[in-house]
């Protein structure tokens, strides 16, 4: 067999998808499902911006009879699909889009600048000729054999395609700059999904309250909330308005209270603080939202910092430090972390 990398724009590709020269083979396709809005949003959102996405595979197969030559894709059906469909007016992009000038819009909608870098996108292509069914069954096998096992994170993004998901891979996206730039995590941690981890346990938190989680839990949150997330919209108004408060807390960027865990219960307290969590009011009770003192805050939140740093596991911060060194995940930990983040930022 012979394999022959190649290049199509999105023009060249959709083009070739109408006259039928490019085609799905259902044989290797492992699901038929299509994509939800989030998702199909998502790529063509990424291919507006010029990211590369994943390549696809197609299996060159000629006619003996006719003497016409089709291309059956074999590994790339969901992304064909979706990008088809955007090119044919068939769905909106998210109305959660950070670009204000495509969000919510149908290809038609669009400026004539953002339909030219559509159209001219580079797809990236593996083509097999001269192949059987057979051989291009044993390539795939081959390259499953190399591939690094996927942690649980990864697994569940590779698992579930539905609203959930795609929710906490947008705000994964969003707040990339602040994970970086305040040490919550380095880039290798984001390419293995930690900070889809963080999110997600800090949405899980908001909706069933601070406890132990684990892989199972997890797991549910995603399928539960797979098809119908009516909450979207109120985490979304927690999570990012958190870690943007947390973005300004600069004394304490590359401290101990950065590492996950602690973010974990630094961005639940100042969510709770400035607009209550009706899950939490049991943990720490508040009477109405209260403005942040950074003048207070800061000095408090500091000397927590340094408490951990130096491992003063006696004395005013004792437990405290206890909490955020041993067993984090536990929920006695995670609520004695956050009753006293609450503390310090309101007194």
């Amino acid at each position: 067999m012979e394999r022959v990398s190649t290049n199509f724009t999105v023009a060249d590709y959709c083009a070739g998808m109408r006259r039928e020269e490019i085609t799905v083979n259902h044989d290797y396709q492992r699901s038929d499902q299509v994509w939800p809005q989030l998702a199909r949003s998502y790529l063509i959102d990424t291919i507006i911006k010029g990211f590369p996405i994943a390549k696809l595979y197609l299996y060159q197969v000629t006619d003996v009879k006719s003497r016409k030559t089709r291309k059956e894709i074999v590994d790339g059906q969901q992304r064909s699909t979706a990008i088809y469909s955007f090119y044919n007016d068939e769905f909106r992009l998210a109305k959660s889009a950070d670009n204000e000038d495509i969000k919510g819009k149908k290809y038609s909608e669009l400026g004539e600048e953002y339909q030219q870098k559509f159209l001219d996108y580079s797809i990236n292509v593996d083509l097999f000729i001269a192949a059987t069914p057979s051989e291009v069954v044993e390539v795939f096998r081959r390259m499953n054999s190399y591939t690094v096992p996927l942690n649980a994170e990864e697994q569940r993004h590779a698992s579930y395609q539905g609203k959930f998901k795609w929710f906490i891979n947008e705000v994964a996206d969003r707040l990339e700059t602040i994970f970086i730039d305040t040490g919550v995590f380095k880039e290798k941690q984001l390419v293995r999904m930690a900070d889809n981890k963080l999110l997600t346990e800090l949405a899980d938190s908001f909706l069933n309250g601070i406890r132990t989680t684990n892989k199972e839990i997890l797991n549910a949150l995603y399928r539960d909330k797979d098809d119908q997330f009516p909450e979207q919209d109120e985490l979304s108004g927690r999570i990012l308005p958190a870690f943007n408060t947390f973005r300004q807390m600069e004394p304490i960027h590359h401290t101990e209270l950065v590492k996950p865990h602690m973010a974990y219960s630094l961005t639940q307290a100042i969510a709770h603080v400035t607009k209550p969590v009706r899950k939490f009011e049991t943990l720490f009770r508040l009477q109405r939202p209260k403005a942040l003192d950074w003048r207070l805050a800061m000095p408090r939140l500091t000397a927590l910092a340094q408490a951990v740093e130096r491992a003063e596991d006696t004395g005013k911060y004792g437990k405290f430090v206890k909490a955020s060194g041993e067993k984090t995940n536990v929920k006695s930990n995670r609520e004695t972390r956050f009753k006293t983040f609450c503390e310090a930022l309101v007194g």
